[in-house]
């Protein structure tokens, strides 16, 4: 029997190495994103879709970019991503599109479509903030505009509420405008991202806002206090009559 829905495995913050020993705050970032594929691999359904939500790469390499392509190769399934504040976009553009890997920033579903946001315009040096430009934004109006009897899920790398018991401040600079500008495109219905390293789901005007735990290690806030929580993911059931439903899968143990 075929599923009323499309099955959504969000990845994130990967931050991975080229060489396979690399560390980020001590933590073996390949290991735990080799051990996640297998997690879900063992305890989840096959995925349609795959989309990570930026920080593939701490370091920037090349080698880093083809290892995640190489090692997303066995779900056969599209593979989507934004980048985040430790990505080098030169270097990303330079391996993908690759095997699976699209650089495309929409994928369009029989009653959902998914739009691959980038918050990181005007970089500053040593801030972890992002922003979402204005032609990104009318980019966003516009194709929710041409296909308004879609459901529309948004895809960005920074949180954009704030979460001030997790220690979270506001991550986009103008945030305030980017919030408005989505509650003012009533099919907006989910908005996810990754960046903080921990999960939350925040509810405002009708949005439902998540973020999801990295596949490496977590924090409390902004990479400050490393947790002993374990990697995970988050999956996603899109239903063909809007609804969906959502959790987040932690691995087993911690990689050694």
């Amino acid at each position: 029997m075929k599923h009323d829905y499309t099955t959504v495995l969000q990845l994130t913050d990967l931050h991975l190495f080229a060489d396979p020993a690399g560390l980020f705050n001590n933590v073996n970032t390949r290991d735990c994103f080799i051990k996640t594929i297998i997690h879900v691999q063992q305890h989840y359904e096959q995925p349609d879709l795959i989309i990570i939500t930026g920080d593939l790469a701490h370091d920037g390499s090349t080698e880093a970019y083809h290892f995640i392509a190489e090692a997303l190769k066995i779900f056969s399934v599209p593979v989507y991503y934004v980048l985040g504040n430790h990505d080098h976009p030169e270097n990303a553009y330079q391996v993908y599109p690759l095997e699976f890997v699209s650089t495309d920033k929409y994928h369009s579903l029989k009653h959902w479509q998914i739009i691959f946001v980038d918050s990181n315009d005007q970089p500053i040096q040593d801030s972890y903030e992002g922003e979402v430009s204005q032609a990104e934004l009318q980019r966003i109006k516009a194709l929710i505009e041409s296909y308004p009897d879609k459901w529309t899920i948004i895809a960005m790398h920074h949180n954009l509420p704030a979460h001030y018991d997790r220690g979270i401040d506001y991550e986009i600079r103008n945030h305030q405008q980017v919030i408005q500008w989505f509650e003012q495109l009533p099919s907006i219905k989910l908005v996810v991202s990754g960046h903080v390293h921990q999960e939350f789901v925040i509810i405002q005007q009708g949005i439902c806002y998540l973020s999801t735990p990295s596949t490496g290690y977590q924090s409390l806030s902004k990479s400050k206090c490393i947790t002993n929580d374990v990697p995970g993911y988050r999956w996603l059931k899109l239903y063909n009559n809007g609804r969906f439903e959502t959790d987040v899968r932690r691995i087993n143990v911690w990689a050694s």
